[in-house]
């Protein structure tokens, strides 16, 4: 488990009332209730939201790929997305059916500073290289060629307008590769998800012999490790390197998703996803009651940060520079550390937990 240990002798937080052992009992009963709350009223709907945007998004790119046409490519285009913001909304779960068969590269390969996807990807292009044009095939390709970054720069990168055309057969014929492929990971992931047994079994009903979640701890703390993470995501790797220092000239093209214009609604629907997830959870149960404060307190910290990205004005590459949309991802940063500390130190913490090792740790 990435992101939370439990501390040496620690045990969750008891009820005021009730002997010791009867406490610790019903509180490994609610922290796991909260742990399928996140699953049942997130997770799997997430994911099922992602699968559900990649398939239409197939069905769009086949359609331009049958009949090029203006029409055809606007409608990928909004495709994409929709595809954006259904995979930002639950990008964060990064435990479970997403590390196995490097689907997490494979759906989105960044950070990216070296530009290893436009490369590739364009090499690709250039060569019409026949293997990259099935799913079957490009999944054994590089990650960089096979998700939604790559499928980002068919749709709207250098010479993407062909696609409107006859003569972009070949570009076609990719991108629609690249969209079968991430609804089949994508289906794959939320199929896991979905059935009663593997991860959500492994999470709602630990076992000592389990190596990841052998208690109700391990669940709950990988649960909060979803926050802790992705909260430093989004400060440190989707805004902080765009921005760049305090009077330098902001770098857009480091924004994820920044070629289609989608950079803005990526960072809406990831502090999105998280506020959804947090709600879904309701710790206001396991929490201590000289903590149950929290709940509102974390609550309305993902309400502001979220009002204040939907009151700035995108594209990001158009307008980052503007004093006041800086400003904007200037706090957006700000709260995101804000609520990282929160649950790290206090939240994490009044259940017994303890912050450790990040699988973020020296990025």
């Amino acid at each position: 488990m990435a992101g939370l240990l439990i501390a040496p002798g620690a045990s969750f937080a008891q009820d005021a009332e009730g002997d010791g052992s009867s406490a610790r009992a019903l509180n490994e009963s609610k922290a796991l209730a909260v742990v399928a709350n996140a699953i049942e009223g997130a997770i799997r709907p997430g994911y099922a939201a992602l699968e559900e945007a990649a398939r239409k998004q197939v069905a769009s790119v086949e359609a331009l790929c049958a009949t090029p046409g203006e029409d055809k490519l606007l409608e990928a285009r909004d495709g994409f997305e929709e595809q954006v913001s259904a995979y930002a909304g639950i990008e964060f779960v990064r435990f479970g059916p997403i590390r196995e068969d490097n689907r997490l590269e494979r759906l989105v390969f960044f950070p990216d500073p070296r530009g290893v996807t436009r490369r590739q990807v364009e090499e690709l292009l250039a060569e019409e290289d026949e293997s990259a044009s099935t799913a079957e095939s490009l999944a054994q390709k590089s990650v960089a060629v096979q998700g939604l970054p790559a499928l980002e720069f068919v749709l709207f990168g250098e010479g993407s307008d062909t696609l409107a055309t006859a003569d972009a057969a070949y570009r076609c014929s990719y991108g629609e590769a690249i969209a079968q492929n991430v609804a089949s990971i994508a289906g794959e992931i939320t199929e896991a998800w979905a059935e009663d047994d593997g991860i959500y079994k492994r999470l709602t009903a630990p076992k000592a012999d389990d190596p990841a979640y052998r208690n109700a701890s391990d669940s709950i703390g990988e649960i909060i490790s979803v926050f802790t993470e992705g909260l430093k995501i989004i400060r440190d790797q989707r805004i902080r390197p765009a921005l760049g220092e305090e009077g330098t000239p902001p770098k857009a093209y480091l924004f994820l998703f920044n070629r289609s214009g989608n950079a803005l609604a990526a960072l809406q629907a990831d502090f999105a996803g998280l506020s959804t997830m947090f709600e879904a959870a309701s710790f206001t149960e396991v929490l201590p009651k000289d903590e149950a404060f929290l709940q509102n307190s974390i609550s309305f910290e993902f309400q502001e940060a979220r009002a204040t990205l939907d009151d700035a004005e995108g594209p990001l590459s158009d307008t980052v520079a503007d004093e006041d949309v800086r400003g904007k991802l200037d706090y957006a940063m700000i709260v995101a550390g804000s609520l990282r500390s929160q649950f790290e130190n206090q939240l994490a913490a009044s259940l017994g937990l303890s912050t450790g090792f990040s699988s973020l740790d020296g990025d």
